[in-house]
């Protein structure tokens, strides 16, 4: 197996580790139980679409901007719609059907659409795309997974069922919700350094590269930034301190030698 296919591998399945966490929680908790048939509906679509883009090559190759476009399609024809049904014809029940169809739209994409952008992330990396392109990606991915299982865990918890799981998503990512109480660390742990290491091995020889000519020296100073920022971030805590105050310094540092290096002679 190539070197390409190895870290794409590993960076995959650490983002599906969290997802089977994630899904393990739907499921045992019954959060589909008391949903409306429109919520129902519109959480069913989500599947359909999502396979029919799956199943055809040219939906499946098309750009991310419209994935979301597809994704996201029924929510431009029938939340207006709803708005201007309320405002000019004076239906009632409009907002409270604008909230059901937002709600399990979230849910929907939750559930569907975050395995097909793991598939499209692996893509990537197996292809060797620029770091621009992987690393904010698989940054983002890991991000809505421990999202996604603490929505999950709050939802259980409260029993609000699938209306539920998409405000605790709403609330956790705003930050009102607290991820640390709805999240175990060795749930996420392990997966989390998993996928950390998979980045780090692609971001210093992407592609079907080896082992590149100073691999050694870049992941002494790749292990040495990740001790250095925990450090920092363990010190913020210890003394409550804000971590902003601890890691803008030497991400300023940071970035003034990346730009000196890297500027143009």
């Amino acid at each position: 197996m190539k070197y390409s296919q190895v870290v794409s591998v590993a960076a995959g399945a650490a983002l599906l580790v969290l997802y089977g966490n994630f899904v393990a929680v739907f499921v045992g908790a019954g959060l589909l139980a008391g949903a409306t048939g429109l919520e129902i509906g519109i959480f069913v679509l989500q599947f359909l679409k999502m396979a029919a883009v799956v199943s055809v090559k040219r939906l499946r190759n098309f750009p991310s901007v419209n994935i979301v476009d597809i994704v996201g399609g029924e929510l431009v024809v029938l939340l207006p719609g709803l708005v201007i049904s309320d405002f000019v014809f004076g239906v009632q029940s409009a907002p409270s059907l604008m909230v059901q169809i937002l709600l399990a739209w979230i849910a929907g994409v939750a559930v569907f659409g975050t395995p097909f952008a793991v598939y499209r992330l692996g893509r990537a990396m197996i292809r060797g795309e620029v770091l621009l392109a992987v690393l904010p990606s698989a940054v983002f991915l890991s991000e809505l997974m421990i999202l996604l299982v603490a929505g999950a865990n709050a939802a259980a918890s409260s029993s609000l069922g699938l209306p539920g799981l998409s405000r605790a998503i709403l609330l956790v990512g705003t930050g009102v919700g607290a991820v640390g109480a709805q999240v175990s660390g060795l749930m996420v742990i392990p997966p989390l350094v998993l996928l950390y290491v998979s980045l780090l091995l692609y971001a210093l020889a992407p592609g079907d590269a080896t082992k590149p000519a100073g691999l050694r020296g870049l992941a002494a100073a790749a292990l040495l930034a990740t001790a250095v920022t925990y450090i920092c971030a363990y010190a913020a805590v210890s003394f409550s301190v804000s971590l902003t105050y601890v890691v803008l310094p030497s991400a300023l540092v940071s970035s003034s030698v990346i730009w000196w290096a890297a500027r143009e002679v």
